[in-house]
């Protein structure tokens, strides 16, 4: 979808947002976020009420618009509260390409079709959004509508945005969780777009505020849904600077946060001081991936809404810790979280 004329400006300031912004694992993209054999001519609506299609050649789909409508996008809110009133769900049009294994296929849809249930994507801040996903043995099959994108990002172009899902070929070969994990991660930062017009415009910029929600969204999912511990097995690599110079985890240039391990290790430390207040775990995560994202933040006043939302301060929670050993495994949630438990109200 073509940006307008008088969402020029926003959309400029948008995009350079997006070129600062760099995976866990690699700077393979332009992104809003980056994530760390079957073939023929198959067309079905998408669980999430899009198009879903798969692509038999490297031609990508024409039949689709780009990125999404930003009308209703106007920069820092200062927190205000939002108007998420919309009964209009986002619609999502996938574009897979043939060189994805059926398996993939198959748990992509089975995927979306669950988070549209537990997690519902209204179009209170954007109308729809395109999904390019591929193997990456392909050679860029969709380069004539995102270019040279690459890696797992909601990444934008001068057309607008689209969620990219370049899945590693060696993520087949020896069946990296990581290939179902990804989806729900992006799939969460679509969700964040809807609830925060200034997630959505690219005001908050907070990593371990906006990565680790969605890598311990991904990571609930995954234990939930595939009884693998997400948290354990593959966010384990905590940079001692987590509790020692926690701040330098707010910037999208900070090193040490491998598969944004050491992002993910604050929010659960942050939920572990929360269920001191007597605030059971699902409370707790849900004040964090969904309470505090409501509310608004921007980049002028994010540490208000911080304390708003939790009654302690942003310092007392980094100095809080210092008390932490650099350890996942000191700040696991329970195995038995559930998405439908932590998102009822």
């Amino acid at each position: 979808m073509k940006i307008k004329n008088f969402n020029s400006i926003l959309f400029i300031t948008l995009f350079l947002f997006l070129s600062n912004c760099s995976s866990g694992d690699d700077d393979t993209s332009t992104a809003i976020s980056n994530e760390s054999n079957s073939s023929g001519n198959n067309s079905a609506n998408s669980p999430t009420g899009g198009n879903s299609q798969t692509e038999n050649n490297s031609q990508p789909n024409t039949n689709t618009e780009s990125g999404s409508d930003n009308n209703n996008t106007s920069g820092d809110n200062n927190g205000s509260a939002n108007n998420n009133n919309s009964d209009i769900k986002v619609i999502f049009n996938s574009n897979l390409d043939s060189s994805l294994p059926a398996e993939w296929i198959t748990q992509y849809n089975v995927i979306l079709d669950t988070l549209d249930k537990r997690i519902p994507i209204y179009a209170n801040n954007y109308e729809s959004l395109d999904i390019y996903a591929w193997n990456s043995n392909a050679n860029k099959p969709f380069s004539g509508k995102i270019g040279d994108a690459s890696g797992a990002c909601i990444c934008g172009n001068d057309q607008g945005r689209y969620m990219v899902l370049e899945i590693p070929n060696d993520e087949f070969t020896y069946g990296s969780m990581h290939r179902y994990s990804v989806i729900a991660h992006e799939f969460f930062h679509a969700y964040q777009m809807g609830i925060s017009p200034n997630f959505n415009s690219g005001d908050f910029k907070v990593k371990w505020l906006s990565e680790g929600p969605a890598a311990v969204f991904e990571s609930i999912y995954v234990q939930e849904h595939y009884n693998y511990n997400y948290f354990k097995f593959e966010q384990d690599r905590v940079d001692p600077e987590a509790t020692s110079s926690p701040s330098i985890f707010e910037s999208y240039d900070s090193i040490g946060d491998s598969n944004y391990s050491s992002s993910v290790f604050m929010v659960l430390a942050l939920v572990k001081e929360l269920v001191k207040l007597e605030k059971t775990e699902e409370e707790a995560i849900r004040m964090i991936i969904k309470d505090y994202q409501e509310l608004n933040p921007g980049s002028s006043n994010w540490k208000e809404v911080f304390e708003q939302t939790f009654s302690f301060s942003v310092d007392s929670f980094y100095q809080s810790l210092a008390s932490y050993e650099s350890n996942i495994n000191n700040v696991l949630p329970s195995e038995s979280l559930k998405l439908q438990n932590i998102f009822s109200n």
